[in-house]
């Protein structure tokens, strides 16, 4: 017996135990890997695991993190990472972490091998994509590079055919029209329809009339006489009650859909100033009221930038999720069966809390001048905030070589349906080489030897979105790559000339209208007084000929419905009028006559007291 259990159990329990211990790291390490990888949708990499059992810890001497949309480059890298677990949790398939402390995080590092996933990049999902913030913004993100204004006097006297831009654009105002003719006339041989209901209860009305006027109160004296006739006048109306209510409702109706259509009108000048600024953007004429230089200055960049951090912003919102395994499932058991009840307990765990993370700066004195080494604290890494009551948080500071600095600081509250997100960033002291500014055709330059400065600001409750960024160019000097080509550059290269440094900011936003984008420069305001003066007359001369143009085809399709419009609405205005005024008056006749034969029966109830006085004391 004694031999038997050596032979089946004590020499594969024991074989077993020396593959457990030396695979178990090895099986942990791959178990990490496959899970940062199923979240970042890239390669996750860890160097010398080991795992400790008392205290339950792990310990790793390198992770790489790559970029799913750049592979040969890391989100970030660690070097030394060591934390433990609580044992207790463990056993109940939880993961609870209280500290864990990072050495040496290193964003942007370069990698060996391509970070893609075998099998590709999971493909992205077709809804979830349209919805993505970088997709909603795309279209005002590529207007706001588009071809650069003509500043050539020359060109726009030549260049600009008016007839020609006019039937390369849709205008919404003449769509608008068309919509309202056909809304009036619809709405018109609605009103004939209820007019001419409105006129058969004239016949009505008018033997109404004959029933009261042919009532004379003068030939009545005795009390029961004018008490009919009272009836009468009451039960008169009553059906003129009844008329006027069924009018009221139809008037009101009428008067509505009037209001309504006028104010659909009155946003005709609206849509047609849209329509004027479209024309006005597709001539390329620039506005002289509100012409700026940083879109031509910066505004490929910029749009180039937003981009990236609207990537970022995505991938947050896809990643950080309120998961829920660590709710009990609801339970919907058979009929007359019995079920699981779930009580709250005190100290609830989601299936997953990172408490703090631990950022320090290392110990390499040697630091990769190329490279942001990090230092901070991330908290409540959790996979169900719901559970835990705290948001996910990020406090960094970093740098890069001896001068470049750097803060990012934020919040990812999903302790709500609603989620918010939140970010504070700032980068100083950025070394600029060249730095590409203008474009092919307008301003082509390169600043040279300057420090750029960078703050961002974003806040997303929800589908909004609200964006800040401040661009700070300092020290700077300027090489452009070709003569002046016309006065638009040369105006601006005299607002640059002999300036160090400039500031840009950009505002990006949604709003029921789709994503809008705003950016300045504190040149703006000279650049534009330098447009207006050399420029203002003969710009002001084009944009007035285009705005008559616009207005003139506006103007002449808005005519021909107010000639449909106007008559219609005057004839159904003038009836309603009338009608009213004949419906007031019967109204006033029937109480008129009414108070008549109220005064008629108290005067004969009062001569029928004196007759009956007379009898009582009369003589026999």
């Amino acid at each position: 017996m004694r031999k038997k259990f050596i032979l089946y159990v004590l020499i594969p329990a024991i074989i077993i135990g020396i593959v457990v211990y030396i695979f178990i790291d090895r099986w942990v390490e791959a178990g990490l890997e496959t899970a940062g990888e199923s979240m970042v949708g890239a390669k996750v990499e860890i160097d010398d695991l080991t795992l400790s059992l008392f205290p339950l810890g792990v310990k790793f001497e390198r992770m790489q993190v790559a970029n799913p949309d750049d592979p040969w480059k890391n989100i970030f890298e660690t070097r030394h990472v060591a934390f433990t677990m609580d044992a207790g949790q463990i056993l109940r398939g939880k993961y609870i972490i209280e500290t864990m402390e990072v050495k040496d995080l290193v964003i942007g590092t370069r990698r060996t091998t391509d970070g893609t996933l075998p099998g590709g990049r999971p493909k992205k999902d077709a809804t979830s994509d349209s919805r993505s913030f970088s997709a909603l913004a795309e279209d005002v993100l590529t207007r706001s590079v588009e071809k650069t204004p003509i500043f050539d006097p020359a060109m726009l006297r030549n260049g600009v055919n008016i007839d020609s831009l006019l039937k390369a654009v849709d205008l919404k105002t003449l769509k608008h029209i068309d919509t309202l003719k056909a809304r009036a006339a619809t709405a018109t041989a609605q009103w004939q329809s209820t007019l001419a209901d409105v006129d058969q209860t004239k016949q009505r009305l008018a033997i109404m009339d004959s029933s009261i006027r042919s009532i004379d109160v003068n030939k009545l004296k005795d009390v029961p006489t004018i008490l009919s006739a009272i009836q009468t006048v009451d039960n008169t109306r009553k059906g003129l009650n009844d008329i006027v209510t069924t009018y009221n409702t139809r008037r009101d109706a009428i008067t509505g859909e009037i209001k309504q259509i006028s104010t659909a009108v009155g946003e005709i000048d609206d849509i047609a100033k849209a329509d004027y600024q479209r024309v006005l953007s597709l001539a390329r004429l620039p506005d002289i009221n509100a012409i700026g230089i940083a879109e031509a200055l910066v505004g490929k960049q910029m749009v180039q930038d937003v981009r990236t951090y609207l990537a970022y912003v995505d991938m947050a919102r896809e990643k950080i999720r309120n998961y829920q395994e660590s709710q009990p499932k609801e339970e919907t058991p058979p009929r007359m069966k019995g079920q699981d009840i779930h009580f709250p307990v005190d100290r609830q765990y989601p299936k997953y809390w990172i408490k703090t993370i631990a950022i320090s700066g290392g110990e390499d004195a040697k630091q990769n001048p190329d490279f942001f080494y990090a230092t901070g604290k991330i908290l409540n890494v959790s996979s169900d905030q719901r559970v835990t009551g705290l948001p996910l948080t990020v406090d960094l500071t970093g740098a890069r070589g001896s001068g470049v600095k750097a803060t990012l600081g934020a919040l990812f509250d999903r302790r709500k349906e609603e989620p918010l997100d939140e970010y504070r960033a700032s980068i100083t002291g950025v070394p600029l080489a060249g730095f590409a500014i203008g474009s092919q055709d307008f301003l082509p330059a390169t600043i040279t030897g300057a420090k750029l400065g960078t703050a961002v600001e974003v806040r997303i409750p929800g589908r909004s979105f609200d964006a800040k960024t401040q661009l700070a160019f300092r020290t700077m000097t300027i090489a452009y790559a070709a003569p002046a080509k016309n006065v638009g550059e040369r105006l601006a290269r005299e607002v640059l000339a002999g300036v160090s440094g400039f500031d840009v900011d950009l505002r990006l936003w949604n709003s029921s209208e789709g994503f809008k984008m705003a950016l300045a420069t504190d040149l703006d305001e000279q650049f534009s007084a330098r447009v207006k003066a050399v420029l203002g007359a003969e710009l002001a001369k084009l944009q007035n000929e285009l705005k008559a143009k616009v207005n003139g085809i506006i103007a002449q399709k808005r005519a021909e419905f107010d000639k449909l419009y106007a008559a219609k609405k005057a004839e159904a205005e003038q009836k309603l009028a009338q009608y009213t005024s004949i419906v007031n008056e019967k109204v006033a006749m029937v109480d008129a006559k009414k108070k008549e034969l109220e005064a008629q029966l108290e005067k004969a109830k009062k001569g029928g007291v004196e007759d009956a006085v007379r009898k009582l004391f009369k003589k026999p």
